[in-house]
């Protein structure tokens, strides 16, 4: 489309709205109402008007008289010691010993393993995912608290330095 068509029809369009918008100018015709009649007036709604003022100016129960509220809502009481039972102290409960537990082992998973040939000889590195992130690691090195002592096509064995536990981890 090109520019005068596009203001071609945004032009139509802002003067429809603007004719559209426009309130009517001729008031529209209506049908013929009756004229209303006057309200006829009847003894006895005048009757019970009066009856209903009298009624309003006794007054059914007398005015209360303004007491002091019991408590100030701005103030703090002060505080009160709670009551203690007086019946039979119960016995002490025994001392609780609490036993440390162990830190938790680090997680590790082994992700992959790769290998390569050096001097004709293959050479296996497995690739761990350990709580510090990605380690890339070789039969000999430690990770984590871990030495890596064996590794295969599809597993790792990592012993624990500290007590000589065994872990074994396969790929997934």
């Amino acid at each position: 489309m090109d520019w005068k068509s596009t203001a071609v029809i945004s032009g139509a369009g802002i003067l429809a709205t603007w004719f559209f918008s426009m309130p009517p100018t001729h008031a529209p015709t209506s049908a013929v109402t009756p004229a209303a009649r006057a309200p006829r007036r009847d003894a006895t709604a005048a009757i019970d008007i009066e009856k209903e003022a009298s009624r309003l100016q006794v007054r059914p129960r007398p005015e209360e008289h303004y007491s002091e509220p019991a408590r100030n809502p701005f103030r703090f009481n002060e505080r009160r010691e709670p009551t203690r039972p007086t019946a039979g102290v119960a016995p002490a409960a025994p001392p609780v010993t609490i036993v440390p537990l162990p830190p938790p082992r680090p997680t590790i998973t082994l992700d992959g393993v790769a290998a390569d040939t050096v001097g004709g000889q293959e050479q296996r590195t497995a690739i761990l995912h350990t709580d510090a992130g990605i380690v890339l690691a070789k039969q000999g090195d430690e990770v984590a608290g871990y030495r890596v002592t064996k590794i295969a096509a599809d597993a790792v064995e990592l012993t624990k330095i500290s007590d000589g536990s065994t872990l074994n981890l396969a790929l997934r």
